[in-house]
């Protein structure tokens, strides 16, 4: 067939939708936050052409009980690249291994690499013989030069490069405090400290540096155990690592260090002595792509590299090019996936689709703009047609302008959000959706309808606004730079991918802000991001002199993209601390009273609980080794309670439906409760309205996770000089929605507060008082302040890339 056709799609908000997708094009899905295109794209399209795939493997029995369309035809393999999906945790994972290179590399090293002798230092050739002693080294083995295999991992940083360690010269400070001194002075609980008295009975109170060497050594590492996620007896390492985690100011007392042994090279000696032109594989792992790419060219050079040699090199040389041509250039082969955006996530995975040079499959993308800057969003679009040039179909769902114009078809979904959303508004070429008054994406890129102007703050140049001032900033790529954020207007941080946005905002300014004010635990950890032990944090440090002007803010609020939590009974409404009181509110009601009901057996892991599914409303099922997959729970049919329970009714709706409500349908229901409907009203406000309470966080794209962390700071209606730092907030937003985000930092800033969003879309920028470009490339290239000014400023200024796509609203 030439197309997908779909008749009666009604999943979620879908009014039985019917719609034909022509195969071998590229498609644009669009319309409002919320409006039904990804129910479309990903839960129908995607989910049914991978199911349909699997069957035909005969490992995918059919499992789903609701049904969520009529028909649908010409459907085939489907790959979806999505934002909530591609996120990568583990900080192991990184560019090298990622893409392959590293492993191509490592076998580049293990069988081409001249080794120097262990006798006489001399380097020695293929043959491993050496001609000046007569010594035969033996040839490593490919596991010696991976960081993460235990025989080629630097033993003393664990393959990491770097560690964190205690400063126990500052914990200590010349005045010999006891063990109980050394505990209280970093901040344990009540409880962790009755733990510490048993475990170290008569030594809590001698001084430290007089106790037995194995005690302190107990003191400061601790030792295995098998009844905690961190696998460690409670000590100063295992607690400075918990605040570090929660973001505590810790006063230099757990910092970053490069480790002595392999000079942040992670790989263990007998690799570091391994050469290929000069450099071992450690250190073409730390260059940059933009680097790497020369590094290898001049290898395939030497006259020492055999033919086989030269087939390696030139895979790796065509993976590396690749990866520059997707503007990836910046980054290093060591760069862990776990710190990259979402936008360059989106465009590693999507270059290895371009490699693999599949065709006849479907391919559905969600959002793969975000994070570029105007300027590098060409390179992106021609890959994309590549990938639908190989054969395949390929959908995006996007917000972008420049992507919708270079659609081939486009289906805009709508009218609004939610209920009002869920119809199919438009169908077909980029010129008629320009005409189509029903479409509100129609209405705004034909310019129809207007964004919001704000009345931009004048002469901020003036010596009298005060300022926050970074001094002398070194952090990763930062070339020494110092910047003055005027305080009390909206303030863009822009700059092309890897220019050093995050590395000054993320990375410089908020951990300062952290040192300033001190914020421990209790007062710090207000975003909701999951601390977990197991995981290894990022190894970056903080280099900068100093930071002045803090005094004159009242404090700070960190909106980032990191997840809030991969557990399933984590949602909308337990993050932002309403959920106990529902639970209460059922509680109230005549039926929970009779049945001797209390707000605990509302809540999901109790004894109100389905006890067939531990109240996951899903049990995971493993039709095929280790493919795992979830069936919805026969006995609840995925309600998450027992039958009591779901007798007790609130205006007509049990627990179970209120869970499975949006966020603007339960605005309506809980009106009279200002407690509950405060923050939803908040959610909705900020383009959340068609979340259901109950969706599980883990599911959310990072666009939404940060709208929901601005929604409970928002919530708490601090008083005015609130420093609010945002990460990309357009990511997830239509023009209408970012119309909507640009009126409410509006009203932030006129309730005295200031606020800094690191951007690249053009519409909020030209809503900022202040810009600051950072740049002028990517990687070492980048780092430096290029721009700086109003938006007419930088329209006006040479040296600024984002200048040329700004219209300045005043």
């Amino acid at each position: 067939m030439k197309s997908i056709k779909i008749t009666g799609a009604r999943i979620h908000n879908l009014k039985d939708v019917d719609i034909t997708i022509p195969k071998n094009k590229l498609t644009v899905a669009t319309g409002i936050s919320g409006s039904g295109k990804s129910s479309l794209m990903f839960d129908i399209v995607f989910e049914e052409g991978r199911k349909g795939y699997l069957q035909s493997l005969g490992i995918f029995p059919g499992l789903e009980n609701e049904r969520k369309f009529a028909s649908i035809e010409g459907i085939g393999p489907t790959i979806a690249v999505k934002q909530s999906v591609v996120r990568q945790n583990n900080p192991r994972s990184t560019v090298g291994s990622k893409t392959n290179i590293f492993n191509l590399l490592a076998l580049l090293y293990s069988s081409e690499g001249r080794v120097k002798c262990s006798e006489c230092n001399e380097t020695i050739g293929q043959d491993k013989v050496c001609a000046k002693c007569g010594h035969e080294e033996e040839r490593l083995e490919l596991g010696y030069f991976s960081y993460n295999n235990p025989n080629g991992m630097c033993m003393k940083c664990a393959g990491r490069g770097a560690y964190y360690h205690i400063n126990m010269e500052k914990l200590i400070a010349n005045k010999n405090p006891t063990v109980r001194e050394l505990f209280n002075f970093i901040g344990v609980t009540p409880g962790i400290l009755r733990v510490l008295e048993r475990n170290f009975k008569g030594y809590m109170d001698q001084p430290y540096l007089e106790i037995p060497d194995e005690i302190k050594e107990e003191v400061v590492n601790g030792h295995y155990v098998s009844n905690n996620s961190a696998n460690q007896s409670f000590c100063l390492s295992r607690i400075l690592q918990a605040k570090h985690k929660r973001g505590e100011y810790l006063n230099g007392l757990y910092e970053i260090t490069l480790c002595s042994e392999c000079h942040g090279y992670r790989i263990g000696e007998e690799a570091r002595n391994i050469l290929i032109n000069d450099k071992h594989i450690g250190q073409v792992g730390k260059m940059t792509l933009d680097e790497a790419k020369t590094f290898f060219e001049s290898a395939l050079e030497l006259n020492e590299i055999t033919q086989f040699g030269k087939n390696l090199l030139n895979d790796i040389l065509s993976k590396t090019k690749s990866l520059i041509a997707s503007r990836l250039g910046h980054l290093s082969l060591y760069r862990e996936m776990s710190s990259l955006s979402g936008g360059e996530i989106q465009r590693l995975f999507l270059n290895s689709h371009l490699e693999s040079k599949l065709e006849s499959l479907i391919y559905i993308l969600d959002e793969p703009t975000v994070g570029l800057h105007e300027s590098e969003k060409l390179e992106l679009l021609q890959s994309i047609k590549a990938l639908k040039d190989l054969g395949n179909t390929v959908i995006v769902v996007e917000h972008d302008r420049s992507t919708i114009e270079i659609a081939e078809h486009i289906i805009d979904i709508g009218p609004k959000a939610r209920i009002e959303g869920g119809e199919v508004i438009y169908e077909g070429d980029y010129a008629g959706l320009l005409k189509c008054d029903k479409s509100l994406t129609g209405q705004y890129l034909s310019g129809k309808a207007k964004m919001p102007v704000r009345m931009l703050k004048q002469n901020i140049d003036d010596s009298a606004i005060p300022r926050l001032v970074i001094r002398h900033a070194k952090t990763n790529n930062l070339k020494d730079i110092s910047i003055a954020f005027p305080l009390g207007v909206l303030i863009g941080v822009s700059g092309v991918s890897g220019s050093g946005k995050s590395s000054l905002i993320s990375n410089t300014l908020t951990p300062l802000l952290k040192s300033y004010f001190r914020l421990d635990a209790n007062k710090n950890n207000t975003n909701g991001e999951e601390i977990d032990l197991e995981e290894e944090s990022l190894l970056i440090e903080t280099i900068a002199e100093r930071l002045d002007g803090a005094e004159n803010i009242s404090g700070f609020a960190e909106v980032s993209q990191a997840p809030i939590g991969r557990n399933i009974n984590s949602n909308p409404i337990t993050f932002t601390k309403i959920w106990d009181k529902i639970r209460r509110l059922f509680a109230e009601q005549p039926e929970a009273k009779r049945l001797n009901l209390t707000a605990g057996h509302f809540s999901f892991n109790s004894e109100g609980a389905c006890r067939e599914c531990n109240g996951s409303g899903r049990k995971a099922i493993f039709p095929e080794g280790s493919l795992k997959m979830y069936a919805t729970c026969e006995k609840c049919k995925g309600k998450r309670y027992n039958n009591e329970v779901l007798t007790v009714m609130y205006k007509g709706k049990n627990i179970s439906e209120i869970l499975d409500m949006q966020i603007s349908e339960a605005i309506a229901l809980f009106s009279d409760n200002d407690f509950i409907v405060r923050p939803l009203q908040i959610m909705e406000r900020i383009g959340m309205g068609y979340i259901k309470l109950g969706q599980p966080t883990s599911t959310m794209s990072g666009g939404e996770t940060q709208r929901l962390k601005l929604a409970k700071e928002l919530g708490r209606q601090r008083k005015g000089h609130i420093l609010y730092i945002m990460d990309e907030p357009t990511t997830g937003l239509s023009l209408y929605d970012t119309a909507q985000l640009i009126k409410l930092l509006d009203e932030l800033i006129k309730s005295g507060n200031s606020v800094i969003v690191v951007e690249h879309n053009h519409e909020v920028l030209e809503s900022c008082d202040w810009i600051v470009e950072l740049g002028p490339e990517g990687g070492l290239k980048g780092g430096e302040i290029i721009a700086e000014g109003t938006p007419k400023d930088l329209v006006k200024n040479p040296k600024s890339l984002i200048g040329k796509y700004l219209t300045p609203t005043t």
